[in-house]
Formats: structure tokens, C-alpha cells, sequence
């Protein structure tokens, strides 16, 4: 089984590096499915589907495939909307799961070799995050870690029994943008995000103790130096942005630069051997690779590192 996580501070890039890492794997042989999006890409997965969904990695392949018939696409669309307005009886909906039980839509976990999520997630607590938590300013609020790291822990416990468990059980190759790791935004820190979680309550979370008793067996990390400036991230997002919305968090300097700092030094691997020595785990294998390398650099390195670490 491998479970591995991708991730790093803002503008780190992990969209493009997860979309490397499917085509290698798919270079490779492997069978890829992309289960990151809202509970209707979710759905496109399931079993019911299967003579849609069997040729695509995800829905949005699907959809701009303009071979599949008009007819077919609005068949997959009415279906799904049908499974999450009212169930199959009218009356309760079933979202997506890879758990054979009357209350969801199956998802056969073996229809593919390697499964691709992400965190936050576009459905349930993580829409909540994406929509509401790092968007606080457009809602006349300001930001809040602790409502956060309670949405955050809130999705884990749903992917966990809906999905990462039994593709764990199965030993399928998971990877994932972000993880529990995402604690670098959220935990107390005392000069620079007071207002923050404290440690010990946030690895108590539910979720959390999912999350961290069953780890991710390897992650890479993209981040700059632990003594990156602000010059040199506004630099980068000004580079990266080419007129793209900005979430708080994104406009955040500060808070990026501390965030960052957790990602690039021994506070990540700390956290990680406290919360699985809590939990009866293994920390996971952290490799770090630089924020400013050009993408084909840094899609060679971490597909070098790929090559040494996953038997595939």
C-alpha cells in the first residue's frame, strides 16, 4: 500500500505535480482514477456508471470527450443529480462510497490500480473550507484556524470510511494533495498565529486521531526555505498568479511565510512522530524539494524519487 501526499504552502504548485504524478503512473500501466471534486465526480465513478466512466480518469474527461454522445452525458448527469437530491427512493441520497451499504452509491474499489484525492475536498466539510473558511474577508469575517481545523477534521473522518480505508485495506496506490500535514496552517503559534488551534486539541479531533493512525507512508513537501522572505513569496505569487483569484490565505504574507517554515523544517517531521507515537503508527518519509525550481526540474526530481521509493 502506498499512500502518498503532496503538498506545501501556497503557490507550491501541487495541482500540476498531482497531474505529473497521474501520467506517470498511467506511463507505467496503471489504471488511474481521480476521485478530487464535488460529490457529482465522485458518483461519475461508481459501479452504475460503469459504461461511462471505464475510459476516463475523471469526469471532466468525460464530458470534453466530444466522441460520447449527448444522450449519454445528460443520462450520467440527471442519474447522478437524481442519487443526491433524493436517494433512490425519493427520500434519502446516496453519495458516493466504496462500502457496499444501503445508504451509498458503490464504488468498486478495484476498478482502478491508483486513486487520486485531495484536501480540502470540493464535497461535504472541505467545500465548507474552500467556500467559506478561506474566503472569510468576502463574508465580513476574518480568519479562523480553530473553525478550520474542525471542517478539516470533520471531511477526514467521511474520506476515511467512505474511501481511504478500504483502498488501504486493498493496497492500492493512493495519492493525495494535502493531508493532516495542512496542521502547519492551523496550530498555535505564539507570535504569529495566536489565534490558532492548540496542538493538543487539534491532534484530539476525531478525524485527527483517523488521520494520523493511519498516515500517509510517504510525502512530498514543495516549499522554500525556512528563512524565505516576503519579498521572495510575493515575488513567486506575482510569477504564478497571472490573474488568478486570491483566497485570504494566498494574500496572507505573513501567515504563508510561518505556514512555510513548518513545512521546510523539523516541525513537520516532530509533529508527525507525536501525533503516530499517540496513535500507534509510522511517521511517513518526508522528502522536500524546492519551490522555485522551474516545473520540468521539479517534475523530474520527484518523478526520480518516485522511481527509488514506490515499487510499481
Amino acid at each position: 500500500m502506498i499512500d502518498l501526499v503532496i503538498c506545501g504552502p501556497e503557490m507550491s504548485g501541487t495541482g500540476t505535480q498531482v497531474a505529473d504524478t497521474i501520467e506517470w503512473l498511467r506511463g507505467r500501466g496503471k489504471t488511474v482514477r481521480d476521485m478530487r471534486g464535488t460529490e457529482v465526480e465522485a458518483l461519475f465513478h461508481a459501479k452504475r456508471f460503469r459504461a461511462l466512466n471505464e475510459n476516463y480518469v475523471n469526469l471532466r474527461d468525460f464530458v470534453h470527450d466530444d466522441k460520447v454522445l449527448h444522450t449519454d452525458k445528460l443520462y450520467f448527469f440527471q442519474d447522478a443529480t437524481r442519487l443526491l437530491s433524493f436517494g433512490e427512493t425519493n427520500r434519502d441520497l446516496k453519495v458516493a462510497s466504496m462500502v457496499l451499504n444501503e445508504v451509498s452509491t458503490f464504488v468498486d474499489p478495484d476498478s482502478a490500480d491508483a486513486w487520486i484525492f485531495e484536501e480540502p475536498t470540493k464535497r461535504g466539510a472541505g467545500q465548507v473550507n474552500r467556500a467559506t473558511e478561506q474566503n472569510r474577508s468576502r463574508y465580513s469575517s476574518t480568519m479562523d484556524p480553530i473553525a478550520a481545523a474542525y471542517c478539516h477534521q470533520t471531511y477526514r473522518v467521511d474520506e476515511y470510511l467512505r474511501f481511504r480505508r478500504v483502498l488501504r485495506e486493498a493496497g492500492k496506490f493512493i495519492v493525495r494533495s494535502r493531508s493532516e500535514e495542512s496542521a502547519c496552517y492551523q496550530i498555535r503559534d505564539e507570535y504569529h498565529l495566536p489565534h490558532g488551534i492548540d496542538r493538543n486539541a487539534y491532534l484530539a479531533l476525531p478525524g485527527h486521531k483517523l488521520a494520523f493512525g493511519n498516515p500517509p507512508t510517504c510525502i512530498f513537501v514543495v516549499c522554500g526555505p525556512a528563512d524565505w522572505t516576503a519579498e521572495g513569496y510575493n515575488e513567486l505569487r506575482a510569477k504564478r498568479t497571472a490573474g488568478r483569484y486570491l483566497d485570504d490565505y494566498e494574500q496572507n504574507t505573513d501567515y504563508i511565510l510561518l505556514v512555510n517554515r513548518r513545512y521546510a523544517s523539523a516541525w513537520l517531521e516532530e509533529l508527525y512522530e507525536e501525533a503516530c507515537a499517540l496513535y500507534g503508527s509510522k511517521p511517513p518519509v518526508i522528502h522536500r524539494f524546492d519551490i522555485n525550481l522551474p516545473k520540468d526540474a521539479l517534475r523530474e526530481a520527484m518523478q526520480r524519487k518516485l522511481a527509488e521509493n514506490v515499487d510499481v
